[in-house]
């Protein structure tokens, strides 16, 4: 086979990935002294690395435990609507979960800080706001970390399972040093990819704090954006970026390397408990989780169509008493514009993503090219905030910015490298039977005419979810954007439903029906096509190449 079908994929990530990566460090080296020079004329760069950390930390931490929970009981109790109750903050962009939780903790008046019994805000203290916006990190990542735990479960051979029950096992010793060894891998995926994925979270704490009180909450990528454009210092910026790149390059690599290891040979002491206790133990810890997961989305849901003169009472008020639809009416009418730019920018993410990607896998996984696996996974797993500054720039000098192009381009580096790494484990294991009984028939352009369309239900899998991720985007739309789009033809104009939702906790006032509606009406959307699609894309997500043997 000539290389041919992986061309486009390789020039797209070395455009938009490695090169940007390249010249960032060419940035801070040219400007190394003055970079230096007005990054500890800011703040401490040992404060800002701190709390990424600790955000990061957190974050890997609460939600693989949570995860790990979820995931065993839901393979003891394989019910779908389980899964895509666990799966509803997924579908929430970060900048509506930002704004969900910052009427979850105001005050005494919030649900959260009202069940805990705390009469202040956490957000407006330097002590407490880091807490808080990992907890709402940490909340957001469950998710995904019980996606790669569960696909860790599901691949465990029956015959295993099998012996397990012959063998008279308790549920608790299955899980305890059975099914551990073949899940560890998924566990390390899901506690790495989740520590790196949130060195590189600029939208909930930029949403929430602003980085504040002081800088108790600024991050690394916080610290990129206000180099860039409040203090108009792109070498500072690039200095926290090569520091952002170096540091999360050490996880990054990890899970790399991590997807190619084929197993572990570790499992934990046997834990004999009752089935009777055990499995009602992990189904309550499950629905309290479940509870923690939902509630926010409800809450959301509960302000934005009630009237705003029930928001300020103690106790909170949890029933709806009476419906108010106007701020939601308003917010939709005033979201057009944006949402018509997330619709376009999301498609063409989507189209790119699965061209590119399926190609790309294709051959990839035909020549057994897992060195290229392992540097998808890399650029994947790297924070964009990293490398931003070369990005602006290079859609900034050939007039860009401000487009719907230009936005979805850069974009879709994400998510055409996670497609590229689900792929690549589905056509590993795709039979070659079909493409030699084409090759028999003389067949030309089989991939087109025969591989592309057996790997359908796939590639669909791989569109939902780029569209998913292109449309929680905050970071990109904050750089690359400047006005919402006008309505006019040529189109001009690309800020996206994220910046309207973000836009409403701007406004000066706690207007909780206006955060609440913005946040719903950036939601529904993905909210609506993950519920219809929910078969693909957990088709696609349990693809991630987290088996465990």
């Amino acid at each position: 086979m000539r290389v041919k079908y992986s061309i486009p994929y390789l020039i797209y990530i070395v455009i938009f990935g490695l090169v940007p990566l390249f010249l960032t460090f060419v940035i801070v080296g040219l400007n190394l002294s003055s970079a230096l020079k007005s990054a500890f004329a800011v703040t401490s760069p040992l404060e800002i690395i701190y709390n990424t950390f600790y955000f990061a930390l957190f974050t890997a931490i609460v939600s693989t435990i949570l995860g790990l929970i979820l995931a065993i009981t839901i393979d003891m109790y394989p019910k779908k609507y389980l899964i895509l109750l666990v799966l509803l903050p997924f579908t929430i962009p970060f900048t509506s979960s930002a704004l969900i939780w910052v009427i979850s903790f105001y005050g005494g008046y919030g649900w959260f800080t009202y069940l805990m019994g705390i009469n202040y805000d956490p957000l407006y203290f330097s002590k407490t706001a880091l807490l808080a916006v990992s907890l709402v990190s940490a909340w957001s990542s469950v998710p995904l970390a019980f996606l790669l735990i569960l696909a860790s479960l599901r691949s465990i051979p029956n015959e295993v399972k099998e012996s397990a029950q012959i063998d008279g096992l308790t549920a608790s010793q299955y899980y305890s040093s059975v099914a551990f060894p073949y899940a560890l891998k998924g566990i390390l995926l899901s506690f790495l990819i989740t520590f790196v994925l949130s060195m590189g979270n600029f939208d909930l704490p930029y949403v929430m704090t602003q980085g504040g009180p002081g800088f108790s909450t600024t991050t690394l990528p916080l610290m990129v954006y206000f180099m860039m454009f409040q203090y108009d210092n792109f070498s500072g910026g690039a200095l926290f970026a090569s520091i952002l790149a170096l540091i999360a390059s050490i996880p990054a690599i990890g899970v790399a390397l991590l997807v190619k290891r084929r197993g572990f040979r570790f499992s934990l002491l046997s834990i004999k408990i009752p089935d009777k206790i055990y499995k009602p133990l992990m189904l309550v810890a499950t629905i309290i989780i479940i509870i923690f997961l939902d509630f926010p989305v409800y809450w959301m849901i509960l302000v934005a169509i009630r009237p705003n003169s029930l928001d300020f009472v103690k106790p909170p008020i949890l029933v709806p008493k009476s419906i108010d639809l106007s701020y939601l009416i308003s917010s939709l009418q005033a979201s057009v514009p944006y949402m018509i730019s997330s619709l376009i920018v999301a498609l063409i993410v989507g189209f790119l993503t699965i061209l590119l990607s399926s190609l790309g896998a294709y051959e990839g996984a035909r020549k057994f090219w897992f060195w290229l696996l392992i540097l998808s996974i890399y650029i994947y797993a790297l924070p964009s905030t990293s490398y931003v500054i070369p990005i602006y720039l290079m859609i900034s000098d050939v007039h860009l910015i401000n487009t719907w192009l230009g936005l979805a381009l850069p974009s879709a580096i994400f998510t055409v490298t996670f497609a590229f790494w689900t792929m690549f484990s589905f056509y590993i294991d795709f039979p070659k039977v079909y493409e030699e009984a084409a090759e028999i028939d003389g067949m030309k352009n089989r991939i087109i005419r025969l591989i592309l369309p057996l790997s359908r239900p796939f590639l669909i899998a791989s569109f939902i979810i780029s569209f998913i991720f292109s449309w929680h985007l905050l970071f990109y739309p904050l750089v690359l954007s400047e006005t919402p789009y006008r309505m006019n033809f040529p189109p001009s104009g690309s800020e996206t439903i994220t910046i309207f939702a973000l836009n409403a906790i701007s406004q000066g006032s706690v207007n909780w029906a206006l955060l609440a509606s913005s946040a719903l009406v950036a939601s529904l959307p993905v909210i609506v096509i993950s519920y219809i699609a929910q078969d693909y894309m957990l088709k696609g997500l349990y693809g991630g190449g987290v088996k465990g043997v």
